[in-house]
Order: structure tokens, then C-alpha cells, then sequence
């Protein structure tokens, strides 16, 4: 039989789709540390980009499609594909999880992944023979309840599956291309993202589910949710013995681009 580990939970900000095919110094950390994880049995990710108000999606299609969710980059950008599979099996596992939780998802055969599931993972398992499964996130319902889809599958870790969270732990791109930058917005960024650990560090799960009202320059952070609530979802599935930011970077300024490891 063989000895199936738990796997971690990771939490990583994808930045640009032009990670994909541009070196940078979270592209390079991301495929150093997919060498450094444990192969897992699966993966399942919780992206910014697939934010649904109506209803939980998991994606259950046995090869869904690499999306192109964005518009506006090089032509080469939108050849690049990411060929694994999907695993219905697990879908279905992970829908009877959220039913038991008297929550109603969605199994969808035809919603492919988006770049916050395939540029991270390209990056880390570039072979792509690790089957993938994909959740939605519900920024209109807010952080607690994407901290329970987190803890609703977080004993998939026992089977050897890996939880990904893909988000930025900072994301304003208004302020990206703001023509008049404003005054001290590095820093800004700084006492935010400094904050995040630090209630991390502490294991203080009431004021991370609070964010929006106790967290310094939480709205300039993140003017909307959807892609700080991959934390949280990740923070659900975690166990909290162990949290470590394992990356760490700021690319023009304001896109904090830092990764945690829950283990």
C-alpha cells in the first residue's frame, strides 16, 4: 500500500498572465517550488477568477479547457495551453461535501480553467500529469463563508491533495495605471501585506475573516474581494500548525506578490 502524506495548503498570487511566458522572480520561485512539493494525488484550486454570487461551481469535466480570461496581451500568450486532466471522480466527492454542508453546488463539465489555475500550476507542474479540480468563490457573500468552502474540503489533504488558493494579496490595478500615482502607495502596500502575516503568524483567524474593517488601507488593497478571498479559502483548508510566507515580492509598485505555505 502505498503511504499517502498530507498534503500542504498553498496560497500564491498569479500577478500578470504574463507570467506565462516572462521570466520574474515569483515565476522562478513558483517552479522551484514545485520541485521542492510532495507530487500530489490532485489539486484543487480556489482563483479570484472564478467568482460566482448564485451559485458554487466545481468543475468537473475529464479535460477542461485552458481560458484565456483576459484581453490586450501578445498573441503568444494566448497559444499557451495546459493539458491536464480533470478528475470527475473527485468533483463529485467534493459536491457531496458541500451538499452535507446543505450548500448546493454545480458540477460543470464545460468550465474550463481560468489563469489563476493554469499559470500558477504551469509554472509548478509543468508536466501537467496531476489532475485538477477547480471551486468558484463567492465575493458577494464575503470571508467568512470562503473560509468554510475552505474547511468544507480541507480532509482531502488525507487523500494526498493539494489546496491551492490563487489570488494577490494585493490588487488594485486601477492604481497600476494610475497616470498620477498616489502619494506613499508603496508603503501602503506594505503595512497591508505586513498586517496579513502578522495575523497570520498569530493564528488570528476573527480579525483575517475581518480584513475589510481592521486591516490598514484594506480598501486600497483591495478595492474588491475576489482576490484576497483565495487566502481565506486556503486559511479554511489549512490546519494552522504551520504557516510560513515563502515568497515575497512587489512588481510596479502595488502588486504584492507574496505566497504562504500552510503545512
Amino acid at each position: 500500500m502505498t503511504n499517502i502524506t498530507k498534503s500542504p495548503v498553498l496560497f500564491v498570487s498569479h500577478g500578470s498572465p504574463m507570467m506565462a511566458v516572462e521570466k520574474s522572480t515569483t515565476s522562478e520561485f513558483l517552479q522551484k517550488l514545485g520541485k521542492e512539493l510532495p507530487i500530489p494525488t490532485a489539486i484543487v484550486v480556489f482563483s479570484a477568477h472564478l467568482d460566482r454570487a448564485s451559485d458554487i461551481i466545481i468543475t468537473s469535466g475529464t479535460n477542461p479547457k485552458t481560458v484565456h480570461d483576459f484581453y490586450g496581451f501578445p498573441p503568444q500568450l494566448y497559444a499557451v495551453n495546459y493539458p491536464a486532466s480533470g478528475d470527475p471522480t473527485l468533483a463529485k466527492q467534493i459536491a457531496n461535501k458541500f451538499v452535507k454542508a446543505d450548500l448546493v453546488p454545480t458540477l460543470s463539465d464545460d468550465q474550463g480553467w481560468d489563469h489563476g489555475v493554469w499559470i500558477p500550476l504551469r509554472l509548478m507542474f509543468p508536466k501537467a500529469n496531476v489532475p485538477v479540480v477547480q471551486i468558484s468563490i463567492n465575493s458577494e457573500l464575503g470571508a467568512e463563508k470562503n473560509f468554510q468552502y475552505g474547511e468544507i474540503i480541507s480532509d482531502l489533504r488525507d487523500q494526498g491533495v493539494l489546496i491551492v488558493g490563487s489570488g494577490g494579496i494585493s490588487h488594485n490595478l486601477r492604481e497600476l495605471f494610475n497616470p498620477q500615482p498616489t502619494q506613499n502607495r508603496t508603503e501602503m502596500v506594505n503595512e497591508f501585506t505586513g498586517w496579513v502575516h502578522d495575523k497570520l503568524q498569530a493564528r488570528d483567524i476573527e480579525s483575517l475573516l475581518n480584513y475589510e474593517h481592521e486591516a490598514p488601507h484594506a480598501r486600497f488593497n483591495h478595492p474588491t474581494q475576489e482576490h484576497f478571498l483565495p487566502l481565506i479559502a486556503a486559511l479554511g483548508s489549512s490546519d494552522l500548525i504551520y504557516v510560513e510566507r515563502v515568497h515575497q515580492d512587489i512588481e510596479n509598485d502595488v502588486l504584492a506578490m507574496d505566497a504562504y505555505l500552510f503545512s
